[in-house]
């Protein structure tokens, strides 16, 4: 900085003055905060460094750099800045810098620089007013941004007193205060702003804002910018310039309410240079390594909380997902029950008037020609028995009978399952595997309702898989001795990602309209929770199989014998006859 003292007071600061202060490597802060910083960090650290820029800017830049989640564009993810002050990482930039050459300086208190910095104060105490009344931002934030939105006005402060008090002197700065900093800086104010965000690492919605803040909040929406932040930022200018502080800053009404907040009061200003206390470096680093030894056993024990806090909340997401998921099919069983049975009753009224008008065809149409009567009575019942099929298959959904459990071979009902849709598979040219332990396996469950089930998720990867494609049942044995997997896999495009939700919804079907009912897989879902098991969609990568997981609770008791209907391959043998079939 050069001494004001030196100043002629007429000759105009030389052109490169904007682009030394866009190369600054610091604006230093006053040795009283550095000693605040180096001190136990209390509820009275931030307030004390809050109305220093040069502590402000070190804080901000070693939270970009060491802790890049800290202040995100998303206020609700901002942790307190008292935490932040903690990390010693701030101690040993400030030392670090110290060690270099003079740089950066600016007195505060001194009557030149005065008016700017009354400024910068005044535009962070309205922010942070107005944050404080409802305007969804942070406060520590909107004071922050507020402080620094003169960023460039504050480096050419730091580089050269003379030409930020040139500016605001030159008659044409109140009419064109952008134009004239270019002419007698090279650079405005905003530029030189953008330039040290980027040489900073500045978080990015501090970096938005003292860069772009003469531009609207839809403008910016795509610059990772807290645009409520922005917009106060932008309220406060505009309060601080009705009272006098005005530094040219370009901006736009955003539009808030205004709220009158009086003037800060002048608070006492006593500076020193931090370079001319030989023993600061010092202390930095000595109040950092403590900082270290005492922070890393607690900082070793927060880690291990946030595991253990964060595996809660995932655990906690996801039976909360479930709950609402199985909450919702629930109701929906409910919904179809109470339907199903009061579209039944018409239904079956409508079919026996249609039955009974067909039984006197002869002597009531005998005049109608070409027994157009009986083809229109025929279809109404035709697609009235239709209805009750699919009032059937919804009941099984809404309300399936109590399961008989007993002990089943699942490998052989594997084998069944797989025989039974051989036809639609080799109709679809879609190959059907099943793979299997060749142990015995059982499971203690309502055998007929398990396989539907069964059969319902293996159609569905029959119909979903490609010509010439294949579809598989997989058994797997977890060894926890509570439950069988059983995986139902097909090579298929797999569900729409956007879909997944509603894929166990009554009526919902990925395929085009009028194929398929869409209870398939709801029905398997009702029958495996029903007896004790569950299925869902696994997540897979593009180019993996689509994957549905299903469990059932195991059982070590003696398969019984009448568990199913006499079928030549309703045994293991079976699980090699349908992979022979279905490859040949």
């Amino acid at each position: 900085m050069r001494d004001s003292a030196e100043r002629t007071g007429s000759a105009p600061p030389s052109p490169p003055t904007a682009h030394l202060a866009a190369r600054l490597t610091w604006i230093a802060p006053a040795a009283a905060s550095l000693i605040a910083l180096a001190k136990p960090i209390t509820a009275q650290t931030w307030p004390t460094l809050r109305v220093d820029p040069g502590a402000v800017l070190l804080i901000v830049r070693q939270v970009s750099r060491r802790l890049p989640g800290v202040y995100p564009s998303s206020a609700s993810h901002r942790p307190s800045l008292t935490t932040v002050l903690h990390d010693p990482t701030i101690l040993d930039s400030a030392a670090d810098l110290l060690s270099q050459p003079v740089e950066g300086v600016v007195d505060w208190c001194q009557p030149d620089v005065q008016p700017i910095y009354r400024a910068c104060v005044d535009i962070a105490h309205q922010a942070e007013h107005l944050a404080r009344h409802g305007h969804q931002c942070d406060p520590q934030a909107a004071w922050i941004s507020g402080l620094l939105a003169p960023l460039g006005w504050l480096a050419i402060c730091a580089t050269d007193t003379n030409a930020a008090t040139a500016c605001l002197a030159d008659p044409e700065f109140a009419a064109a205060p952008t134009a004239c900093q270019r002419r007698l800086w090279g650079l405005d104010q905003a530029a030189i702003a953008r330039r040290l965000a980027r040489s900073w690492q500045l978080p990015a919605w501090l970096a938005a804002i003292v860069g772009h803040l003469g531009l609207p909040a839809d403008a910016v929406r795509g610059l990772n910018v807290d645009t409520a932040l922005l917009q106060v930022v932008q309220a406060a200018v505009i309060a601080a310039k009705a009272r006098g502080n005005d530094l040219g800053l370009p901006t736009v009404n955003p539009g808030l309410p205004s709220v009158t907040y009086p003037p800060p009061q002048p608070e006492a200003c006593s500076w020193q240079d931090p370079y001319r206390q030989p023993w600061l470096r010092d202390l930095l680093a000595v109040a950092a390594e403590n900082r270290r030894l005492r922070g890393e056993p607690l900082r070793e024990g927060l880690e291990c909380d946030l595991d253990a806090l964060h595996e809660a909340l995932a655990e906690q997401a996801h039976s909360a997902e479930e709950r609402v998921r199985t909450g919702k099919l629930l109701a929906l069983a409910e919904f179809a029950a109470g339907a199903g049975h009061e579209i039944n009753n018409p239904l079956a009224v409508i079919s026996g008037q249609a039955q009974y008008l067909l039984s006197h065809e002869k002597d009531w149409f005998a005049s109608a020609p070409d027994g157009q009567p009986r083809r229109v009575l025929e279809k109404i019942i035709g697609q009235t028995r239709r209805i009750h099929s699919l009032l059937c298959d919804l009941m099984q959904y809404a309300r399936p009978p109590a399961p008989r459990r007993v002990g089943v071979d699942v490998p052989a009902l594997l084998a069944e399952v797989a025989a039974s849709l051989r036809e639609l598979g080799e109709s679809r040219q879609v190959r059907i595997e099943v793979h299997a332990p060749s142990k015995p396996l059982a499971a203690q469950v309502d055998v007929e309702q398990i396989r539907t089930a069964l059969s319902c998720l293996l159609r569905n990867a029959v119909e979903a898989a490609p010509a010439d494609g294949w579809a598989r049942l997989t058994l797997h044995d977890p060894g926890n001795g509570s439950v069988l997997e059983i995986a139902v896999e097909d090579n298929g495009p797999g569900p729409d990602p956007a879909l997944r939700e509603a894929l166990f919804d009554p009526f919902f079907s990925g395929r085009t309209a009028g194929r398929g009912r869409g209870l398939g897989l709801p029905i398997a879902w009702r029958l495996l929770r029903t007896n004790g098991g569950d299925v869902r969609l696994e997540t897979t990568q593009p180019e993996e199989p689509t994957r549905f997981l299903l469990t059932l609770p195991r059982s070590f008791e003696s398969v019984a014998p009448a568990s199913f209907p006499t079928d030549p391959i309703a045994s293991p043998r079976a699980l090699a006859a349908v992979n022979g079939r279905q490859s040949a």
